[in-house]
């Protein structure tokens, strides 16, 4: 039996205001986010690295985010739940979306261009193997405490269940302001393995695909799929074959074994040109 990486979503909305005007929309050349960010992995990152370095009109709340995971860790702890580990690459995609909703004005888990937070998860970490995978977004007027936002955040039921799911053992977190808005990104994943050498984001032929698992997990085979789910290169083994098939944006998974039941994980976004 196949089963795919669970999926927790939720936003939370308490008020929304359309952003518009010079400010935003031109970003600058450093970072220009009126058309959102490039479709293939390699132009992907290098957008992405020059957003996170900052953007026009736009504020990273750093501080905001940091007293969200505090706030996370507190209320599991009084759940007896366990604690969830930072990973950089969670709070960059959180970022990354924060920054593209605050510069284009929509609330939503999914950008304009149809990608999904794991998506843009998969665009910038380059190792891990990932199973259970939630997101929360909160969007409240600027100015609101920490405490105000957690209150917003767990006044909703999925947003909630995401805080307290034993499924999770990472967290990213993401709090940006434009325009009297603050937009509040939480991403929460479980990392069932890690890929021994991390896989670049232009693949080489034999490039190496060895994994430590978690769980007693057994590795079944690995495939790259496309946005849409299409198959375009499927294997056996640690390595890619010695001709890798032209692949403008696909998506690495691995399937493991677990008793009588097959898992797939969600790896790297990867391409075979730039």
């Amino acid at each position: 039996m196949l089963h795919h990486a669970y999926k927790f979503l939720s936003v939370s909305a308490l008020a929304l205001a359309a952003l518009s005007g010079p400010s935003l929309a031109d970003a600058g050349a450093a970072c220009d986010l009126s058309n959102g960010y490039a479709i293939t992995p390699a132009a992907f990152q290098q957008e992405a690295n020059a957003c996170l370095k900052g953007v026009s009109g736009v504020e990273t709340d750093t501080v905001m985010a940091d007293k969200l995971m505090s706030l996370v860790g507190e209320q599991r702890a009084s759940l007896g739940k366990s604690e969830l580990s930072a990973l950089g690459s969670l709070n960059e995609a959180a970022r990354l979306h924060a920054l593209d909703m605050a510069v284009r004005g929509y609330a939503s888990h999914t950008d304009l261009e149809g990608r999904s937070h794991l998506d843009r998860v998969r665009m910038m970490e380059r190792s891990a193997l990932i199973g259970a995978f939630g997101a929360n977004i909160v969007i409240v007027k600027a100015g609101a405490s920490v405490e105000d936002v957690q209150k917003v955040m767990v006044a909703d039921e999925a947003n909630a269940a995401n805080l307290a799911r034993d499924e999770f053992d990472h967290m990213g977190v993401a709090a940006v302001e434009a325009n009297g808005v603050l937009y509040v990104v939480q991403l929460f994943t479980r990392v069932d393995g890690q890929l021994k050498t991390p896989v670049p984001m232009v693949a080489a032929p034999r490039t190496n695909l060895a994994a430590d698992f978690t769980d007693q997990f057994e590795p079944v085979g690995w495939s790259v799929v496309s946005a849409s789910g299409e198959t375009l290169m499927r294997g056996m083994g640690s390595k890619m074959p010695a001709s890798v098939p032209d692949i403008s944006e696909g998506y690495l998974q691995m399937d493991v074994e677990l008793g009588n039941s097959v898992y797939t994980l969600r790896g790297p976004a990867i391409s075979s040109s730039l």
